[in-house]
């Protein structure tokens, strides 16, 4: 089995620390037995778990699902360090096939269903993949990957392949419930490969060890979500990024409250599942729950069940945070991870006290957090711009990348190309991604602040800054404002000087965006993110 220390260079792993009484875990654990078998042992067994396809599915269901489907790999030929790439949506079989993966001590490497085959054939080289796992309605775009590999990446349909052409997962599942032993593993094994977006180059694999599994869910959600046993968790995020496979795997079965799965990312389909199930904790990034509230208020929804509503993935503005509470009375709390550290180490989120506004918040418990000079990766004091760095029980591990990983790394910090500063409170504050700032005129420009004060005028309902080529040829860059109106705006020449002028008004005068162009929509991702990198190339061409 390959562990962190096959994959890091000696002077580019990173520090992991177990500072909380629950991070003390024993070098020997295979994550899926700890939370399966310690939800028997605690009495949750007949406690619902999940709500999908209008079903109600309880601990004991799921712990039954994953042995069986555990049984079905084992019987195709997985074993224990092999990779299974799986190509399904967001439903209770996706969940029942990662979790047998990890059991029986394979890696699983889930992906989105927006995938292409040159995408799935570049993650199955780089996995080197055994098997893939797909769903018969996803099965096209993953039939290249037999030839391209040659036979050595085998597909298997689910549940059967009605043209006959591959193997049918069904054929090998077990008719009925038999004795399932758990693979016995090392804390430090590996037992999921996620990818990166690829946005900055090729997607990245980082990887997550049985350890990993449980940190995330015994440090940010037990601390600073604490949910209770009534608690239902929602929201678009897919479960093949990191953010999704944390909130609906690991955190409701470590936890134990429910979580609803959901193919369908839409927010009417999200009101729908609010009001149904009284889901009582949602996530998501910014631009989707803005949408959630227009839609709500529309259609006069009942979200009364909420009690806690997070944002991440992008940056929150002031004015977005005050109109959603304007339209809900809910505060919304803020988060800050990555992919490479699986989830949250930043929130604004309290169990005790109410979110802190317009701030990534404070340390998730179980993490040190550090703004590091950008030059010499120093610390920086309070009030100073700098590159965000991130120690804790988790860090940044890629797969077969050791340039990246000792970019990625530096004296045990895990940093990342994002700006942030830390006020004299402990609270962090979001400026850019470092590649993402705009130079124009001289002037260092974050779009999220142009994003900020154009939010905070009623025409804009959402909007994304991003570089472009001055049209009048006397500056080689200028900000470019992609907006969405809403209100039954105009969208003239007259509602752009408008915004012009409203930006400079209530920010620096050299901030405001040169070139405006309207939308009907942001390109977004399954999980509702705005697209930047594809805005960035529309505008540079």
């Amino acid at each position: 089995m390959r562990k962190y220390a096959d994959l890091c260079p000696a002077d580019a792993a990173p520090q992991l620390t177990f500072d909380l009484p629950e991070l003390q875990y024993p070098d020997r654990l295979n994550a899926v037995e700890c939370v399966l078998e310690e939800a028997v042992r605690a009495g949750w067994s007949d406690r619902p778990a999940f709500y999908a396809n209008d079903t109600t599915y309880t601990f004991d269901q799921v712990r039954r699902e994953v042995h069986k489907f555990a049984g079905a790999f084992r019987s195709l030929g997985i074993d224990t360090g092999d990779t299974v790439i799986l190509r399904m949506p967001d439903s209770i079989e996706l969940v029942s096939a990662l979790l047998a993966i990890q059991a029986i001590g394979a890696i699983a490497v889930p992906t989105y269903v927006q995938l292409r085959s040159k995408d799935l054939i570049y993650r199955s080289e780089d996995a080197e993949a055994k098997l893939i796992l797909v769903s018969e309605e996803l099965l096209e775009e993953a039939k290249p990957v037999a030839d391209a590999r040659d036979g050595k990446t085998e597909i298997v349909v689910f549940p059967a392949d009605p043209a006959g052409q591959f193997r049918g997962f069904a054929e090998a599942m077990p008719s009925e419930d038999a004795p399932f032993v758990y693979a016995d593993m090392d804390g430090e094994d590996l037992c999921l490969l996620l990818y990166t977006s690829g946005s900055t180059g090729e997607p990245k694999g980082t990887c997550h060890c049985h350890r990993d599994m449980l940190a995330i869910a015994d440090s940010y959600w037990r601390y600073s979500i604490a949910p209770g046993p009534n608690d239902v968790l929602a929201g678009p995020p897919s479960i093949a990024f990191a953010l999704g496979f944390g909130l609906f795997i690991y955190f409701p079965l470590r936890l134990g409250h429910a979580a609803v799965l959901e193919a369908d990312k839409s927010p009417e389909t999200a009101l729908a599942q609010i009001e149904r199930y009284g889901v009582t904790i949602f996530a998501g990034v910014v631009s989707y729950v803005n949408n959630l509230a227009h839609l709500a208020q529309e259609n006069k929804a009942d979200i009364s069940s909420l009690r806690r509503v997070m944002v991440g993935g992008e940056p929150l503005t002031e004015a977005n945070e005050r109109k959603w509470l304007e339209r809900t009375g809910i505060p919304l709390e803020q988060f800050f991870g990555t992919t490479e550290m699986l989830h949250v180490f930043l929130s604004s989120s309290n169990p005790s006290d109410p979110p802190h506004p317009a701030t990534l918040g404070h340390t998730v418990p179980g993490y040190e957090v550090a703004v590091l000079d950008a030059d010499s990766f120093e610390p920086l004091p309070a009030g100073e711009q700098g590159l965000l760095a991130t120690r804790g029980p988790t860090g940044t591990v890629y797969w077969n990348m050791p340039e990246q990983q000792q970019k990625a790394v530096r004296n045990g910090w895990s940093i990342f190309q994002d700006l942030v500063w830390a006020d004299d409170k402990g609270n962090h504050h979001y400026v850019s991604r470092h590649d993402d700032m705009i130079i124009s005129s001289g002037y260092n420009i974050s779009p999220v602040q142009v994003e900020e004060a154009l939010t905070s005028h009623s025409s804009v309902m959402e909007c994304a800054c991003v570089p472009a080529p001055d049209p009048t040829g006397r500056r080689e860059t200028v900000v470019k404002a992609y907006i969405v109106t809403g209100d039954g705006s105009v969208e003239d020449d007259e509602l752009v000087k408008t915004l012009q002028d409203h930006v400079k008004k209530v920010a620096a005068p050299y901030l405001y965006p040169r070139v405006v162009e309207f939308r009907a929509e942001l390109p977004k991702t399954i999980n509702g993110k705005i697209l930047r990198s594809q805005l960035r190339q529309e505008a540079s061409s």
